[in-house]
C-alpha cells in the first residue's frame, strides 16, 4: 500500500492507495497550523489509519509539499510508519507531460500533481482550478503541454485581509450571501469576496479558452481544493469537482516513476 501526503498551507491531506492511483481506499486531513513534533505527527497519522485499516500499514509513501518547513517533520513521521525513504515530488520528477514554463523549479508540487491527475479524467486542452489557500488556475494545451498558471489570493485570504484591515468589519461570518447586492456591511463584504472570486474564476476561464481553443474546441474544466464545492458550483462554467485530485496525482506520479506503469498514470500520455 502507498501513503500519499499533500502538505498544503491550511491542511495536510493523506491518502492510502492499494496498488494503483485508481484505488484510493482511505483519505483524511489534519491541520497544517497545529504545531507538532515529528513524533507527534507519527502518532496522529498512525491513529487515523488504524481507525480504518487496523494494524495494516503502508509500505511506501510519497510527498507533495508546498510548505518546506513541514516537509522534513512529516517525512520523518511517515518514514517511521512505512519503514522506507519517501518519494518526493519535485522539479526533477518525471511527469509524462511537457512543462513549458520559464523556470520549472518554481512550479509547485501541488500543481504538478493536480495536472497529472487531470489527465486521468479529461483530454487536453483543459484547465485545473484549485480553490484553496491560494486559487491556482493551470492551463494545459491541446498538445498536452502544461503551458502556465495563474495564482491569486484565495477567498479565505481575501476575507481575512479585508476583515483584519477594517476596524468596523470584524464580526463577519464566511458564508455565501443570498444576493450579490448587499443590504448591510456583512452581506456586502461576503458578496465582494464570494462573487468577486466567482467572477474572477469565470474571467480566467474565458481568457484561457480564447487563448487555447480553436473554433469549436472544448476546454475541459477540473476543480479541486477545500473551497471548490462552496464556490465553483456558482460559476457560469461547469467544473468536474474532484476533492482528492492532488492525492490522486501524487499517487499517479509515484507509480509512473517507480514502476513505469503507464496504465496506472494517464490515458493521454
Amino acid at each position: 500500500m502507498l501513503l500519499c501526503v499533500d502538505i498544503g498551507n491550511t491542511n495536510i491531506n493523506f491518502g492510502i492507495f492499494n496498488g494503483s492511483a485508481d484505488e484510493l481506499i482511505l483519505s483524511f486531513s489534519i491541520s497544517a497550523h497545529t504545531r507538532r513534533t515529528a513524533d507527534e505527527f507519527s502518532l496522529v497519522i498512525k491513529q487515523m489509519m488504524r481507525e480504518s485499516l487496523g494494524d495494516v500499514l503502508p509500505d511506501s509513501f510519497c510527498i507533495s509539499s508546498v510548505v518546506p518547513t513541514l516537509t522534513q517533520d512529516v517525512s520523518y513521521a511517515c518514514k517511521k510508519i512505512c519503514g522506507c525513504e519517501p518519494f518526493v515530488i519535485s522539479s526533477g520528477t518525471k511527469t509524462g507531460f511537457p512543462i513549458k514554463i520559464d523556470v520549472q523549479s518554481q512550479l509547485g508540487a501541488d500543481i504538478v500533481s493536480n495536472t497529472a491527475a487531470a489527465f486521468r479524467f479529461v483530454e487536453p486542452p483543459f484547465a485545473v482550478i484549485d480553490v484553496g489557500t491560494a486559487t491556482t488556475v493551470t492551463a494545459v494545451d491541446s498538445k498536452g503541454q502544461l503551458i502556465g498558471t495563474a495564482i491569486a489570493p484565495g477567498a479565505n485570504i481575501s476575507f481575512e485581509a479585508l476583515r483584519d484591515s477594517c476596524a468596523l468589519l470584524t464580526d463577519i461570518s464566511f458564508t455565501m450571501p443570498e444576493s450579490v447586492i448587499g443590504k448591510n456591511s456583512q452581506d456586502s463584504i461576503r458578496s465582494g469576496i464570494f462573487y468577486g472570486h466567482i467572477y474572477m474564476i469565470d474571467g480566467f476561464i474565458r481568457q484561457i479558452r480564447s487563448e487555447l481553443c480553436g473554433d469549436g474546441e472544448k476546454l475541459s474544466l477540473i476543480g479541486t481544493g477545500g473551497l471548490s464545492e462552496k464556490i465553483l458550483p456558482y460559476c457560469r462554467n461547469k467544473f468536474e469537482i474532484i476533492p482528492d485530485l492532488t492525492l490522486k496525482g501524487a499517487a499517479a506520479l509515484y507509480y509512473h516513476n517507480t514502476q513505469n506503469r503507464h496504465r496506472n498514470y494517464t490515458k493521454s500520455v
